[in-house]
């Protein structure tokens, strides 16, 4: 009996049928790129909390500073997922990038800072000021544009500059900006150490606005559709758990689990992080990742009244199936 339970041990280890674990030819291995912005959380968490238990897919996040950084990674294969600017994904989809949606990253999220002691109090406050964007095709220059709009100004009235999110509070600093809109949590840290000051969050400029969304490369899509449902699942599951670990424990779980020396997902201390997703603790929100056509729709006309992209086909950009099909949604 002691031979035949050893050989059936062996015939289990070589064929890879251990259960909970897939054979290694069946695995999708995504190389999925984020910057170190509080956007990306979603596949920071699913990553940290998942990665030992998935069955049929291998995630590999991979950091980038700059956004261009990403988009070429991305044209050139070198990711084959992002989570990346909603606007500059769709300019890439109609540049014929083959790509598609299938989840948003996060919701809202966003701020604008103001140097401190700057005399800029409104929107009509711009006018000839210097503001860095993250980059021309942001979700972040369509959302300046429509608070300028508030003011009597357009993007035209304003000195935009691009700049890599990490290097936002040094140009401030070195006197090279008024202010910048980007993700947190450069504004709450730029507050935190007295560069600048919070005027207003991106959700009182639209609630509950679509900004960063998670996008496939097709052809996976197509050949590994039961891989990116398992990690859509995934990644479902981490949003709903920074939600109430934001309402619960002050954030205090997430800021932990992505400073740990033994994986480091992002380049912050637990306060920075923590600061970033609090006060209020609704400025950022990623319980509700549902790529819905009326939420992209909303971003893309304002993108096009920026100037910044041209219209799509929302319809095809869009593959909402792997959210409907979650039974975590």
């Amino acid at each position: 009996m002691k031979n035949i339970a050893k050989s059936l041990i062996i015939i289990i280890l070589l064929f890879g049928i251990l259960p909970g674990h897939a054979n290694a030819d069946t695995v999708t291995h995504l190389r999925v790129g984020y910057l170190p912005i509080l956007d990306h959380l979603t596949l920071l968490v699913s990553h940290a909390k998942d990665r030992c238990t998935y069955e049929q897919v291998e995630i590999e996040p991979k950091m980038f500073k700059a956004w261009r950084e990403m988009v070429g990674a991305l044209k050139a294969g070198v990711i084959d997922a992002a989570f990346i600017l909603s606007p500059l994904a769709m300019d890439l989809f109609n540049n014929g990038v083959d790509i598609k949606t299938v989840l948003l990253a996060h919701r809202d999220g966003s701020a604008i800072t103001v140097k401190t002691g700057s005399a800029i109090h409104s929107a009509a406050d711009f006018k000839g000021k210097a503001i860095a964007i993250p980059d021309r095709k942001a979700t972040h220059t369509a959302l300046l544009n429509k608070y300028l709009m508030g003011g009597g100004l357009s993007l035209k009235d304003v000195k935009a500059k691009v700049i890599a999110p990490p290097n936002m509070i040094k140009a401030m600093k070195l006197d090279r900006i008024d202010a910048f809109i980007v993700a947190e949590p450069f504004g709450a840290k730029a507050q935190h150490l007295g560069v600048g000051k919070i005027l207003v969050l991106t959700k009182d400029i639209i609630n509950h606005h679509v900004e960063c969304i998670v996008v496939v490369n097709q052809t996976l899509i197509k050949n590994n559709r039961a891989a990116i449902q398992e990690w859509i699942n995934s990644l479902i599951r981490a949003g709903k758990w920074i939600d109430q670990d934001k309402l619960k424990n002050g954030s205090k779980q997430v800021a932990r689990l992505m400073t740990k020396k033994a994986k480091k997902y992002l380049p912050h201390s637990e306060n920075t992080i923590i600061r970033g997703l609090q006060n209020p603790s609704d400025r950022i929100s990623f319980s509700d990742l549902n790529p819905g056509l009326d939420d992209f729709q909303t971003i893309m006309d304002i993108s096009v009244q920026a100037g910044i992209i041209d219209k799509v086909n929302l319809e095809a950009f869009i593959d909402d199936s792997f959210y409907r099909n979650s039974p975590d949604k």
